[in-house]
Parts: structure tokens; C-alpha cells; sequence
């Protein structure tokens, strides 16, 4: 039987107000590092709540000549004695592509869905958060713990507006982030590495001895033995390969690959990059599962690019990892037990607001990383969870997002539940 109390936050989850507050985030663009409207108008309707609200501004991560942007973080303070929560939404789109049929910013409702760019990516975990603090609210209960309401900057720039709150000092004994995931919880993430490897040799034309021919190896055709050893893009890296990992039940596929970009200087083109001719660079990715670390991806590349060494004496490489000092997208893998009070709690939340058994693993956050990453890996168990189901689109991204109106509504239910059920 559930509390009384429970019940009475539930029913003060506004379908109207949820509605209402989606379309208003929907029609505030709010590209990334271009947040400010939407932030602000997020902080006023938090403080409209009662919450205690600080704005922070945040540098531009690459690049210091941009103008700031800034970010809300609400607060409901408690009366202590019990674990604080942050809910964690990126305000900036994840995917703004053309070839919209409606109105992107229009927030097009019909037949109970909700059109509109950011319409689950990420706008709709703002409203599942917001929603759910104002049910807690208006309801009269009041927490013993705190609960953060942290709408963030730059979700596409590797999580830099979490990072930033990180910085801030901002912290929370457990962490939601409220990423699509057709209210699915992924009490499991994959983790992300960039890479770069640069191949070289001397240059060589069609005029050449048999001593300079012995030394040369076609930087692009190292580049292509490379891709060979290491298996193709979005394939599944095979068990007892080159990569070193355990397979992991819920992460089913992974690890995989992604080649990024290769790039290389000729002769008879205007140089586009730093490389002389005589090198070529490839950018990739690998999708981590738990007990995979950057260390032990920098000894598996290791030893994949001597062994080409060994079989090609003219092969010649450097290799990055990360491929950048400050790379954003360097993320760990995540996991969370599946009895673990967090993942509890957002169970029988989703139970009560859905009517069905919640589905937990890695399930619609498979091969996705997103800001809860960054909060696990500072300390704050997170899981993910969030309305919006790619599921209905061929592919993803792509243009003309929404999401289900009643699911915006499940998400607010549940996070209700679950932050008083943790924070009560």
C-alpha cells in the first residue's frame, strides 16, 4: 500500500502544467552556449516555486573569446537528515537538424504528442524534474534532504555545463540524470574514448630505387591495416580480440567502434591541416563497458599498432588517448546495482505512475553516454532515465523530435516518488 502522502504528490502532477511547460521550453531557442533565455526563464520558474536559486555562468570550454552562458541551479532545501539528490537535464538541444515538416520551435501538440526540437532531447527531462518539484511542493510534503534541480549548458560540447557545476563545488549524495530512455532506467552506461592515431613515411613518387620502396609504407594504407586489426565501425568488438574487456549482460554489442575523420596533405591540394604529406591521422571512438579504463584501451591499442610494426617494418604511428588534454568526451562507464536504493526507488516510482513493471539495464541508453557519467564519475551514483523514445524515428537523430505527452507525465510521477521516497 503506498503512504498516503505518496499518493497525494502524485496527484499533484498537473498534465495541463506539464504540457504547459514543455511548449514554453520548446519555443525558447536555446542552441549550445546560447542557453541564457531558456535559463532564465527556468529561474524564475523555480524561484516561482520556492526553490532558492543560483545562476551560474560558465566559460566556453575550448574556446575563451566566446561570451559566457549561464545555468540555473534550484534548490529545495531540506530540514536534514536525510541523502540530497541533483536531477540532472541538458537545456541545449542534442540534435538540431533541418528538414523539419512542422515548425521546430512551433510546439506543435496533436494526438498526444509534443513536437518540437529538444522535444525529448533534453527538454523533456527538464520537465520531468521541474514538474516533479512542483508536485512535492504544491502536495505540502517537505524533504529532510536536498534536492538540486540542475538544468545544464553545453551538453554537446562533452558535458561541459555538469562539468562546470562539478568546479562550482556542487554535489549530491545520488544523482538522476534525466536523459530519453522511453522511461526505461539504465542502472548501466557505456563509457566513451577518443583516440588518434598518425601514420608516416617518407614521401615516394612513381620514380624510386628498391632501398626506398623497402622503406615505404603509404600512410593511408596504414591507416587501413589499422582499421582491419581493429574490426569495422559499430560492429562488435569480439571477446578474446584485440580489445581487453569483459562482456557485460546488460551492455549486449559492446564494446564497439566508430572511425571519426582521416585526414591527409598531398602534393596537388591546398593544405587543410597542420600534417605535412608524408602523414595521415585518424580520429575514432570506443563505446566502454564497466572494468574498461583509459589505461588498459592505450595497452590494447599498443599492442595491436606493434604487431602491425612487427609484421610491416616500414608501418610508423603515434598514438593519443585521449585525443585531446581537456576532452569532454571522455567518459567512464557507469554502473549502479539493481538493488542499489536509487534504482528502488525510480522502480516503484515508474510502478505507480506508469502501471507497469519498469524495464532496468542498459535498455534505451545502449551505446549512449550522457552527463550522468560525468556525475558518477565525481562520486554521485546516477543512473539514467527520461521520457522520449527513439524507437518511433527509422533512425536517430533526425529531425521532426517529439515525444508523448503521457510520458512526459509517467517521468514526472516517478521522479516525484522517487525523491521523496530518498530525500523524505
Amino acid at each position: 500500500m503506498v503512504a498516503d502522502h505518496y499518493r497525494a504528490v502524485l496527484d499533484h502532477v498537473d498534465t495541463d502544467r506539464v504540457l504547459a511547460l514543455e511548449q514554453a521550453l520548446i519555443r525558447i531557442p536555446s542552441s549550445t552556449f546560447k542557453e541564457h533565455k531558456i535559463a532564465d526563464y527556468l529561474a524564475d520558474y523555480m524561484a516561482g516555486l520556492g526553490m532558492s536559486v543560483e545562476m551560474l555562468d560558465v566559460e566556453h570550454p575550448y574556446d575563451r573569446s566566446k561570451p559566457n552562458t549561464r545555468q540555473p541551479i534550484g534548490r529545495l532545501l531540506g530540514t536534514g537528515g536525510a541523502a540530497s539528490l541533483m536531477l540532472n537535464a541538458h537545456m541545449d538541444p542534442g540534435v538540431e537538424m533541418s528538414g523539419w515538416s512542422v515548425d521546430p520551435y512551433g510546439a506543435k501538440f496533436e494526438d498526444g504528442w509534443v513536437w518540437g526540437m529538444g522535444a525529448h532531447d533534453d527538454k523533456g527531462g527538464i520537465v520531468g524534474a521541474v514538474c516533479a518539484i512542483e508536485a512535492i511542493v504544491k502536495s505540502g510534503t517537505r524533504l529532510r534532504g536536498d534536492v538540486l534541480v540542475c538544468p545544464v549548458v553545453a551538453h554537446k560540447l562533452g558535458g561541459a555545463g555538469t562539468r562546470a557545476l562539478l568546479k562550482h563545488g556542487v554535489r549530491a549524495d545520488l544523482g538522476i540524470n534525466l536523459e530519453h530512455s522511453a522511461n526505461t532506467i539504465a542502472s548501466v552506461v557505456v563509457g566513451m574514448i577518443r583516440g588518434k592515431i598518425k601514420t608516416k613515411s617518407p614521401d615516394l613518387f612513381f620514380r624510386y630505387s628498391a632501398q626506398a620502396k623497402a622503406r615505404y609504407f603509404n600512410p593511408i594504407e596504414q591507416q587501413g591495416e589499422i582499421m582491419r586489426r581493429m574490426g569495422p565501425s559499430l560492429d562488435a568488438v569480439a571477446p578474446g580480440g584485440w580489445l581487453t574487456f569483459t562482456p557485460h549482460a546488460d551492455l549486449p554489442g559492446f564494446p564497439k567502434i566508430m572511425y571519426d575523420a582521416i585526414y591527409k596533405e598531398h602534393y596537388y591540394y591546398p593544405n587543410v591541416t597542420t600534417l605535412t604529406t608524408r602523414e595521415c591521422e585518424m580520429f575514432f571512438q570506443i563505446r566502454t563497458v564497466p572494468g574498461m579504463t583509459v589505461e588498459s584501451v592505450r595497452q590494447d591499442l599498443t599492442r595491436l599498432l606493434e604487431g602491425c610494426r612487427q609484421d610491416f617494418p616500414a608501418f610508423d604511428y603515434e598514438l593519443t588517448v585521449p585525443v585531446f588534454e581537456n576532452d569532454g568526451w571522455l567518459q567512464e562507464p557507469t554502473e549502479v546495482p539493481r538493488d542499489h536504493p536509487l534504482v528502488d526507488a525510480l522502480a516503484e516510482g515508474h510502478r505507480l505512475a506508469s502501471g507497469q513493471e519498469p524495464e532496468i539495464g542498459g535498455v534505451l541508453r545502449i551505446g549512449n553516454v550522457g552527463d550522468g557519467n560525468i556525475m558518477h564519475a565525481a562520486g554521485i551514483p546516477s543512473i539514467q532515465y527520461g521520457p522520449g523514445d527513439i524507437r518511433i524515428y527509422q533512425e536517430w537523430p533526425t529531425a521532426d523530435e517529439r515525444v508523448k505527452l503521457d510520458d512526459l507525465v509517467i517521468a514526472s510521477k516517478a521522479i516525484a516518488y522517487a525523491t521523496c521516497h530518498l530525500c523524505g
